[in-house]
């Protein structure tokens, strides 16, 4: 259980499901004790009343004379009992109520007195008080009994009484819990809605005003973006200040390589020309990369239908000279587990490939349903199939006439790479250039 917000409603709920029951044990706990000890005072008391009606003969004898015993001792089976012994060993005396049974018990040392519960007449349960008392230099045991199951009936429904309104109140304080704990959580599904706006690209930062416990979570998380924002910012100002820089040399050795005395020696000649020419190459692909990523925050997600298109602006720009039409076809929605900035890369380096080939048609397909599918084709001469074998091998390149250093295409296998997508080179049926799918199949 990884939800933080029922690991509480759990740990509530059985917190009060624990109380209830402590709470329920204590009550019937301590009313059974209750009315046990009342009754066990009445019991005293109608023993005291018994030993006060106790009378010896001069054999020895003991006969009762005056006893202030309600009439329930002379009903049979009516729940209260006594009897006496006496340390003479006569035959006990027993209330009518016993009819012809008797009472078990241990005798008590002189002075002493003992409560038990035993079972009785008419399968009854009795509660029995046990006193020795000292009369006329005789020991008399007095044993008073009361049947008290009609108290434990009486407990055991009001015990079920109580079950049946602690559920009902439990299930209130649950309802009441769960609200107010949904409620607490409430500015965390904030943040959590904010992220996925973070990720789609919709705002920058997370907001701030959030409850304390997590402020410092949400403040670290927005100071991480700010600084990976600026280092990603300054890595592109740094390789566009290194590719515009570079580029004023190279002009000087370019200039230089056309000096009549470099000429006299063509060997020289043609090796500065090839490196001068590939270093300018790889200055303008550099800064075609800087401008087709363009600024983001890291982590964003790539949302194609609004990508996609700005990604063809930048390119009618940077190719003037060729007017191409495009036909897209690109779903709602973003790449997920993606990041921007890497396929902005992979788009930019397919569209870019088919913008230097293609004659006068680019399509451009793109869908996330049933399975993730990138499919860019143009109308160019396309490749055969031993080209296709090895045209994504870095700085392969099939015509040399045309500009580029022979890295777009490898760049693009290395991101499909990155994030398990099934490249796949083959000729457009319809349009009989390059075609260049990308799929991968969604995971349950």
């Amino acid at each position: 259980m990884n939800s933080l917000e029922r690991r509480l409603q759990a740990g509530l709920a059985v917190s009060l499901i624990a109380l209830m029951v402590l709470l329920g044990w204590a009550q019937v706990s301590v009313i059974e004790k209750l009315t046990e000890r009342f009754i066990e005072s009445r019991l005293e008391h109608d023993s005291q009343s018994l030993l006060a009606a106790i009378a010896f003969d001069p054999e020895g004898n003991v006969s009762l004379v005056n006893t202030q015993l309600t009439n329930v001792y002379a009903q049979p089976y009516s729940g209260h009992y006594y009897q006496i012994v006496t340390s003479n060993n006569a035959e006990p005396i027993r209330s009518r109520s016993l009819w012809d049974d008797t009472l078990e018990f241990e005798l008590p040392s002189l002075g002493r007195n003992n409560t038990i519960e035993q079972d009785g007449p008419d399968s009854q349960s009795l509660l029995i008080h046990i006193a020795s008392y000292q009369k006329e230099n005789r020991i008399v045991t007095i044993a008073v009994a009361e049947d008290i199951s009609p108290l434990q009936q009486q407990l055991r429904f009001y015990s079920t009484l109580f079950i049946g309104i602690a559920i009902i109140a439990l299930c209130l304080l649950v309802l009441i819990q769960r609200i107010i704990i949904k409620t607490s959580f409430r500015p965390l599904r904030h943040v959590h809605d904010e992220v996925l706006k973070l990720s789609e690209g919709e705002q920058g930062q997370l907001t701030e005003n959030v409850p304390s416990e997590v402020k410092p979570l949400v403040e670290a998380v927005n100071h991480l973006l700010l600084v990976m924002t600026q280092r990603l910012q300054r890595s592109r100002n740094a390789l566009g200040n290194l590719a515009h820089t570079l580029k004023g040399p190279l002009i000087l050795l370019t200039q230089l390589s056309n000096d009549e005395k470099i000429k006299q020696h063509p060997d020289i000649f043609n090796e500065i020309q090839e490196h001068t020419t590939r270093m300018q190459q790889i200055i303008n692909h550099e800064l075609k990369r800087a401008r087709l990523a363009g600024s983001g925050t890291p982590g964003q997600r790539f949302v194609p239908s609004k990508e996609i298109p700005n990604l063809i602006n930048v390119l009618k720009l940077m190719y003037r000279d060729k007017s191409l039409s495009f036909e897209c076809d690109i779903a709602q929605g973003t790449f997920d587990d993606t990041d921007r900035d890497d396929m902005l890369e992979l788009m930019g380096n397919l569209l870019d490939n088919s913008y230097k080939w293609a004659n006068s048609m680019i399509k451009c397909s793109v869908k996330t349903e049933p399975e993730l599918t990138i499919i860019v084709e143009d109308d160019g001469p396309g490749c055969s199939t031993q080209q296709l074998d090895f045209i994504t091998q870095r700085g392969i390149r099939i015509d040399e006439s045309v500009a580029g250093h022979g890295l777009g295409l490898t760049i693009v296998k290395e991101i499909a790479q990155i994030y398990h997508l099934d490249l796949q080179l083959d000729q457009s049926p319809t349009l009989g250039g390059l075609r260049v799918r990308l799929n991968q199949a969604k995971t349950e």
